[in-house]
């Protein structure tokens, strides 16, 4: 189990720091030039995207590394046998460098959002569309299943009276 808590920690820590490294890129975004305080002089720079998408991508990061980082903390809890923990830590590890993926294409400005594979409403489809798209996809329904099998063992030891 301790093996597959430190997988979930450092891979949650990776995908936070990639959080926290999009907030730069989005605040570079906004500002037009890269600008690091105390540091003198500012440098023109022009990053890629949209200001939102770098946002959500900040945010995202964020919330994926948090979300990894608490089920590796939650893994002792739940009463899961030693094949849902592997599966719930790697169906995990898969989620949140699928929505980092995703992210990064959506934010370098993928014309449809990475939603669809092709054309949607938002824009037409092309390569970085298709790369968010199946970055996300899955994890949209691995992460998911993954909780639910984490819940279900979290909640046979609640069932059981323990601790």
């Amino acid at each position: 189990m301790r093996r597959h808590q430190a997988i979930l920690v450092g891979h949650g820590a990776l995908v936070l720091c990639f959080g926290l490294v999009a907030g730069f890129a989005f605040t570079f975004h906004l500002l037009g030039e890269l600008s690091l305080w105390p540091f003198p002089g500012t440098w023109p720079v022009q990053i890629p995207g949209d200001a939102a998408r770098w946002r959500g991508a900040h945010v995202g990061g964020i919330t994926n590394g948090l979300m990894a980082i608490a089920v590796g903390m939650a893994l002792p809890i739940a009463a899961l046998d030693a094949r849902q923990e592997r599966w719930v830590t790697w169906g995990i590890v898969w989620a949140i460098w699928g929505n980092v993926v995703f992210y990064v294409a959506n934010a370098l400005g993928a014309p449809n959002h990475g939603l669809s594979v092709g054309a949607n409403r938002l824009g037409p489809g092309g390569v970085l569309g298709m790369i968010g798209f199946f970055g996300a996809y899955p994890a949209a329904f691995i992460a998911p299943v993954m909780l639910v099998l984490l819940a279900r063992g979290a909640f046979r030891v609640a069932h059981r009276g323990e601790g």
